[in-house]
């Protein structure tokens, strides 16, 4: 080996040892161990839960420079999902599904995570993530279920003694028609609204002529119908008359058979009454988010065979942004079906919502007499009938049972949770 090759390599080993010793005395002062990269960052994994409509733990506590990941599970009904940004998201988990969030070691400051399905982050879907303000272990401040017993009984009680309580705006309002040559018109302006669903809970909603559920439209077959649609939205909208034979040019679906109505602008819909029964109008566009919103109402055409009723009660189911509603409205201020003993009453479920609905009526049988606006050949008994979105359900109830019977959707994280009845919930009273 020649010596100028020698020199080199000895140089070339004894920098190796002098980096080594200093990598050991800086692993030493910092009470880590050689290898040991990423002994500086902990980590911190929170189990978190998503239900309707909530996040548990409702705050997250993290300690600066942990990395955070976030275990969570939808226990709930429909799909959820938890997000921080655009980037750092779970995909929608199904009901029962599970999922991870990598969310990393975040700067000290508080975060908002949510859920981002249109109309959940509204109704309570989010939770706080706060950075530096706890040890590490320390990671669930609220559950979101710490009310004892007593004060479960308590709010139980107090939001029974509030129904029927009043709020601002009522919808379903039987709207008349203005007569133009024997055609019957009906001029709506879809527009957005601030609504109070219950008692102090006003939410941000989407309405035709300023109620929710909009107009009632009731007309007969054989009529002339001219509805004239003024869009006062932010965005697009267009109108389909669910459960109508109408000309194609008159089905309202923006796009195939109409232009979009951009905002300010209009569209006449026009044709003769075929088929009756309970039918609806509602938007159909963005129709995930401007039907659960408001822009739904009962379309009525009474035929000539209508079965025997003393009573009638349109009653619109509706769940998003809303809540869930009935009526445009969540107990307690839900109203009342009022009957005397003997009266037949009718009630015309129609579904505009995103999930399906079954509707349990204490004390008397429902006789189902049709279904989607069409007679049932052999009409049926039930105490629960199902309701999926879309659909309309025609019962008639014999009054025979005198008192005040609870009326509620039957998947019962619609109707009751720790804190009392709430949502579909309302009661037939027979009196």
């Amino acid at each position: 080996m020649k010596f100028g090759m020698a020199v080199a390599i000895a140089a070339s080993l004894a920098a190796f040892v002098i980096a080594t010793v200093a990598v050991i005395v800086a692993a030493t002062a910092t009470g880590g161990a050689v290898g040991e990269a990423a002994a500086t960052t902990k980590a911190a994994t929170v189990d978190v839960e998503l239900g309707e409509f909530y996040v548990k733990p409702a705050e997250i506590k993290v300690a600066k420079g942990e990395a955070v990941t976030l275990q969570i599970k939808n226990t709930g009904t429909v799909q959820h999902d938890l997000a921080l940004d655009s980037e750092k998201k779970t995909p929608l988990l199904n009901a029962g599904a599970s999922g991870t969030l990598s969310l990393g070691a975040l700067a000290e400051g508080s975060y908002q995570l949510k859920c981002t399905v249109a109309g959940h982050a509204e109704l309570g879907m989010t939770t706080t993530l706060t950075v530096g303000a706890a040890a590490s272990g320390d990671h669930s401040t609220a559950t979101g279920g710490t009310m004892t017993a007593a004060q479960m009984d308590a709010s139980y009680m107090a939001r029974l003694k509030e129904y029927p309580a009043k709020t601002r705006g009522s919808g379903n309002a039987v709207m008349e028609p203005v007569l133009d040559n024997g055609v019957k018109v009906y001029n709506l302006t879809a527009d957005e609204i601030e609504w109070e669903v219950e008692p102090g809970v006003v939410r941000k909603g989407m309405a035709y002529n300023g109620q929710i559920p909009g107009p009632q439209i009731r007309v007969r077959v054989g009529d002339r119908v001219r509805v004239n649609l003024k869009n006062d939205l932010e965005e697009s909208t267009a109108m389909h008359f669910h459960g109508q034979f109408v000309p194609n040019a008159m089905d309202g679906v923006a796009g195939i058979t109409q232009p979009l109505i951009e905002p300010g602008q209009s569209f006449t819909y026009e044709f003769t009454i075929r088929n009756s029964g309970s039918h609806m109008y509602h938007s159909h566009m963005n129709g995930a988010l401007q039907i659960p919103a408001g822009l739904l109402g009962a379309f009525i055409v009474e035929g000539n065979n209508e079965p025997q009723s003393d009573v009638e009660q349109v009653m619109i189911l509706n769940d998003g942004p809303l809540g869930y509603t009935i009526n445009g409205k969540g107990f307690p201020a839900t109203a009342p079906i009022v009957a005397k003993p003997g009266q037949k009453v009718r009630i015309r479920y129609m579904n505009e919502g995103l999930q399906i609905h079954p509707m349990h009526l204490h004390g008397m049988p429902q006789l189902v007499v049709a279904k989607d606006g069409w007679p049932l050949p052999q009409p049926y008994q039930a105490d629960t009938v199902l309701i999926a979105p879309g659909e309309r359900v025609d019962v008639i109830v014999d009054a025979t049972e005198l008192g005040v019977w609870a009326f509620h959707c039957h998947i019962l994280s619609h109707a009751e949770n720790e804190q009392g009845m709430f949502g579909m919930v309302t009661a037939m009273i027979v009196q």
